[in-house]
């Protein structure tokens, strides 16, 4: 495995060492060999190689992921598979994932619960002819909450470094998925996906959803994350108890990213 992840430089350091409630800067170091480790329990896995900022510790910061590209000479899905189930074993408990397949490559985006995100893609040296597509594990409506999950938290990353046009793109994803998921929930209660009319019952809902001001600002973007993320919660809680989740680990982000705006105003203000 190559590609060795080096320390911050020691004239300069990283900036932003220690923001309350995210992991600290140059996590990376630390799970790296953790992942190598893994990688290499692979017997049709060649290399592994750091992508992204983390090849560079000058660019590190607490909103760092860590990237790696792990090239296989077999199916790329289940190895991918594979490494996300043995990294969230080896490094802690999972929050919020991703998943993608295409031709040649597959990849896993994990977030785990003290919010360390690792990108996990596996490249095959040839692409197969017909690539497999995705098992929907859970069913339809574990997807979406799942999906919903992992968009909020890109878009708090996003927001914290003022990225505030993809934050507020992928925040308006989450009343779609939301309002896809009770479209699923009144499919199933109701026994059809043909309804001639709607009902209060379920357009209730929409009324929910639209009580929150638009993401136009880093504010406004992380008050709407946990407007709908409420809505998520009672919406699962009345409906599908069994795929509730503990949102603690986004809670916990955003309240870091709201500090950090405050502190980018009063920075901003100063100049």
């Amino acid at each position: 495995m190559t590609e060795p992840l080096r320390g911050p430089d020691p004239n300069t350091g990283p900036p932003d060492p220690f923001v309350a409630g995210m992991p600290p800067v140059g996590w990376q170091y630390e799970a790296l060999p953790v992942l190598r480790a893994l990688a290499a329990d692979e017997p049709s896995a060649q290399k592994l190689e750091v992508a992204g900022s983390a090849r560079d510790e000058r660019t590190l910061d607490v909103w760092s992921d860590l990237d790696v590209l792990v090239t296989a000479t077999s199916d790329p899905q289940p190895i991918a598979d594979r490494l996300a189930l043995a990294v969230t074993a080896e490094l802690g408990p999972l929050y919020a994932s991703s998943r993608s397949v295409g031709d040649q490559e597959a990849g896993v985006r994990l977030v785990l619960a003290d919010l360390r995100r690792i990108d996990l893609t596996v490249r095959a040296t040839r692409a197969t002819a017909n690539p497999p597509a995705l098992p929907d594990t859970g069913g339809p409506l574990a997807r979406i909450a799942a999906e919903y999950r992992f968009d909020a938290v890109l878009a708090a990353f996003k927001t914290a470094r003022q990225d505030l046009l993809i934050g507020a793109h992928l925040v308006l994803q989450l009343p779609r998925h939301l309002l896809v998921a009770t479209m699923i929930l009144r499919d199933r209660e109701t026994g059809t996906r043909h309804h001639r009319h709607g009902s209060p019952e379920w357009n209730t809902w929409l009324e929910r959803l639209a009580a929150v001001a638009p993401p136009d600002s880093a504010t406004t973007i992380t008050a709407s994350i946990r407007h709908h993320t409420h809505v998520l919660q009672e919406l699962l809680a009345v409906h599908a108890p069994e795929l509730a989740a503990d949102d603690e680990p986004l809670h916990r982000l955003l309240t870091a990213v709201d500090r950090n705006t405050r502190t980018h105003t009063a920075h901003r203000s100063d100049t």
